[in-house]
């Protein structure tokens, strides 16, 4: 693929290899190495001393308070990286933050055991998106100083990025992420990490940075030389979840087939004794086996439709290793297994009841139901029942058929016009997920722009209620946020909301004024661009003037 030379720099980005993209979504994190000056490192960490020192912990704000952070973010590596996991248009989000780690005071007794309680997995900042397996979220975590175990580094859980939940094993299984001064790892947004218990006597700084996908791959976009899934030699993940490590891949690669790389390696033929393989999945062999007998369930394809009601007994319940590659076997079924997965999905969504426990929608993160990512991954085949879904009287019926689209991406083009029709729905959550899939989908602008543009400038009175307790967020703030960001992901086909974007440069809400720059940015418009330029200078700080900034 073509190189992009960095603008700043005039330098180009050091693309990822395959081995590095394999570990990335097998484990869920990757390291990248950096070539940076240690006087960018230390002048980054002098800055944030000043932060701990003089208070408060600046947040979004880390970056214009130590603009130095700019050579790392992009540093050829680090560009070159976001570029092969995210395609080449990638876009920051606004959420930033500097976890300063102070020195343990006592000391716990039982250092594992205090890392297995620090374990989390991060929330959408600011309100509730839903979890995402295919990996559109990265995060960025990096050290200015030397940050040895013993200074308490954050310690990732490999291959828990596609949990619904914290397991006692995942709390257990963290590995400390430890290195010298700039060292910088990037994570699947939702892999299970914690904080590390400081042993120094000095704090600890780690600051994050999240990007986004903003168009669908339709290549690789990292130094791929072999287009078919194998499992990575650094593999840190505790199960195998070929099946579904090897759609990710495809996923990234574009590729219109996402089972591609796995019906290759497995052919599409009857593997063994369906019947007995299923009776022995129920009377509960060990974890190995069932996944095992799950691949094999998948490589049969339509050919396992005896298997797809045990398939489906293993969903949205631990272990978590069965009930992820259960999903994608069921995708990998494909058309015998819809009927299964929608009726479960529409009884949820009428009922009001998940999992033997109440609905509910929490503003950290959502967690669809897996009968849902598998109908995403299904793809073409799953398309018209989840139309029909999307019209059900269930709002959580409703919300789990609009992210099941949005997971197609382009695949649901057709669903374009029903999903317009949702941004009418009375429940702000249906609308939220269906401006998330609208952005995936990234498809009619035509028609979706004008009707997502009006969230900018208009509300609801029953969309006024603070919905958090921690912060002051509304739902119409959730709503603007992730209307701003669906036509962030438009780009220049966002060009006839350019009105309404510039209105939203002085949103009270921060993270909708910084997506609508990225947005007028990409429209390209003299007008867009003055309007962002006016902005920017306005925002100018002269950092000469004294030491501590009053932000």
């Amino acid at each position: 693929m073509a190189k992009q030379k960095n603008l700043q720099t005039g330098t180009e980005p050091v693309l990822l290899n395959d081995e590095q993209v394999r570990e990335y979504i097998a484990n869920g994190y990757v390291k990248i190495e950096l070539s940076l000056p240690g006087e960018i490192h230390e002048a980054i960490a002098r800055k944030l001393d000043l932060m701990v020192e003089r208070g408060p912990n600046l947040g979004n704000n880390v970056l214009p308070h130590a603009p130095e952070f700019r050579h790392v973010l992009n540093a050829p590596e680090v560009r070159g990286a976001l570029i092969s996991l995210l395609g080449q248009d990638y876009m920051e989000y606004p959420h930033r933050y500097n976890h300063n780690q102070a020195p343990a005071n006592p000391v716990p007794e039982d250092i594992a055991g205090a890392v297995a309680r620090n374990c989390h997995q991060d929330s959408y900042t600011p309100l509730a998106r839903p979890r995402q397996h295919y990996p559109r979220f990265a995060r960025i975590i990096y050290y200015p100083r030397d940050t040895p175990v013993e200074h308490g580094p954050t310690h990732v859980t490999p291959g828990t990025h596609f949990h619904k939940r914290l397991t006692d094993e995942d709390g257990a299984g963290a590995i400390p992420v430890a290195g010298p001064a700039g060292s910088l790892w990037i994570t699947h947004f939702d892999v299970i990490h914690g904080a590390g218990v400081n042993l120094s006597g000095a704090v600890r700084h780690m600051s994050k940075f999240i990007y986004i996908q903003r168009t669908e791959t339709a290549s690789p976009s990292w130094h791929c030389d072999r287009e078919r899934w194998q499992n990575p030699l650094n593999l840190k993940a505790p199960w195998n979840l070929e099946l579904t490590w090897s759609h990710m891949w495809d996923w990234m690669c574009g590729k219109r087939d996402r089972y591609d790389s796995f019906t290759a390696g497995h052919g599409r033929a009857a593997n063994g004794n369906l019947a007995a393989a299923i009776d022995a999945v129920r009377m509960g062999q060990p974890l190995d086996g069932v996944l095992a007998a799950i691949r094999r369930w998948a490589a049969m394809g339509p050919e396992a439709e005896e298997a797809v009601p045990v398939l489906a007994t293993l969903l949205n319940q631990d272990p978590q290793a069965a009930r992820t590659e259960a999903t994608y076997a069921l995708g990998a079924i494909g058309e015998p297994a819809v009927e299964t997965l929608i009726a479960r999905i529409d009884e949820a969504g009428r009922t009001g009841w998940e999992e033997n426990a109440p609905v509910s929608w929490s503003e950290s993160a959502v967690r669809m139901m897996d009968e849902a990512h598998a109908l995403g991954a299904m793809g073409p085949a799953a398309l018209a029942p989840l139309l029909g879904l999307l019209e059900s009287s269930g709002e959580w019926g409703r919300i789990n058929a609009a992210f099941a689209l949005g997971e197609m991406g382009s695949q649901a083009g057709e669903a374009v016009p029903a999903l317009a029709r949702r941004l009418d729905d009375d429940s702000h959550r249906v609308v939220r997920t269906t401006l998330d899939a609208l952005g995936a989908i990234g498809r009619g602008a035509d028609v979706v722009v004008p009707r997502i543009a009006r969230f900018l400038v208009e509300s609801r009175p029953d969309w006024e209620e603070v919905l958090t307790r921690t912060r002051a967020w509304t739902a119409r703030d959730q709503v603007r946020i992730n209307a701003v960001t669906a036509l962030a992901r438009l780009g220049a086909s966002a060009a006839a909301a350019e009105e309404q974007l510039v209105t939203a440069l002085d949103d009270p809400c921060g993270y909708v004024s910084q997506l609508a720059t990225d947005v007028l940015l990409h429209v390209g418009t003299p007008t867009s661009e003055r309007a962002v330029i006016d902005l920017l200078m306005a925002q100018r700080w002269d950092p000469s003037l004294t030491e501590a900034r009053p932000w």
